[in-house]
């Protein structure tokens, strides 16, 4: 393994001065000196390899990907997307929305039934091919720099679930501010580090993955590296919580229930806060 591994720099502030963390499966995690951002280092090379095993890691692949893909089509899941997008409305100039890491394609057919010009970017082709297959989505398969896009030619980018993917998020960030209009939308989702979540369940979360999740952000963080390439943070919100380590169910259908309430409860709380496990930040471009 050592030899596909490489040594990086801070992708914020580029300083080499870090502290770790923690390790987890042979991945350290390490947090800037300088600037607070949070990494694996060393870690793999980055592969195209390695971006397709996110989802054959998983025991059944298969079913996992057939049962995403029934949630991201799905009548509950269709509505939070329709519900997101009727927020970015006023956005609407060129009514051209870009969709990175789509995934399975459900918000971009959200978007095209609301009269978008909708375009989705999937480097993983055996997920994205449902959305273009099933759906007629227009999905193109590979990186951004390969889909090769006109500069300013979207009022609205969507990155959800991907930065913490990107070897140099700051880069891909510049990148991305290139294709958006003056005063157009960045909506960003990630992983929270500096959430409740983490405080309890420790190195042990659910969402530390050294493999694929190789860049970790916090409010603050997110902010920094969004407004070093050009963006101003409109609104910032977290939501979610884990009372433990998820996937770790109980036996005891009372006590399970319990705990899935508890969560349920604090999660309502925790909303008001910067401290849940999901981190979104819309920003627009300056």
């Amino acid at each position: 393994m050592q030899e596909k591994l490489e040594h990086v720099n801070c992708d914020l502030c580029n300083s080499n001065e870090t502290t770790l963390l923690f390790t987890k499966d042979d991945y350290k995690h390490v947090k800037c000196n300088s600037c607070g951002l949070i990494y694996v280092n060393p870690r793999l090379r980055h592969s195209k390899d390695n971006l397709d095993s996110f989802y054959a890691s998983d025991e059944d692949p298969e079913g996992l990907i057939k049962s995403l893909l029934r949630r991201a089509y799905s009548a509950k899941r269709q509505k939070i997307f329709c519900a997101e997008l009727k927020k970015m409305e006023r956005y609407r100039e060129l009514n051209r929305i870009l969709d990175i890491g789509c995934s399975f394609g459900g918000f971009l057919y959200a978007a095209k039934n609301l009269g978008w010009e909708a375009k989705g970017i999937e480097a993983v082709y055996d997920v994205g091919k449902h959305g273009k297959e099933l759906y007629d989505l227009d999905i193109f398969f590979g990186t951004l720099e390969e889909a090769q896009l006109e500069p300013a030619s979207f009022d609205v980018i969507r990155l959800n679930n991907i930065v913490e993917h990107i070897p140099l998020p700051s880069q891909f960030l510049a990148d991305v501010s290139k294709l958006l209009r003056k005063g157009g939308l960045l909506s960003v989702s990630t992983p929270n580090f500096d959430s409740y979540s983490v405080s309890i369940c420790g190195k042990e979360w659910i969402y530390f993955d050294g493999q694929h999740h190789i860049v970790l952000f916090t409010p603050a963080t997110l902010e920094k590296i969004l407004d070093k390439n050009g963006f101003t943070t409109v609104l910032l919100s977290t939501k979610g919580f884990h009372l433990r380590v998820k996937d770790n169910i109980s036996h005891d259908l009372a006590k399970e229930t319990l705990l899935k309430l508890s969560e349920k409860a604090i999660s309502q709380f925790v909303r008001f806060t910067r401290k849940g496990h999901r981190l979104k930040i819309w920003a627009e471009k300056r």
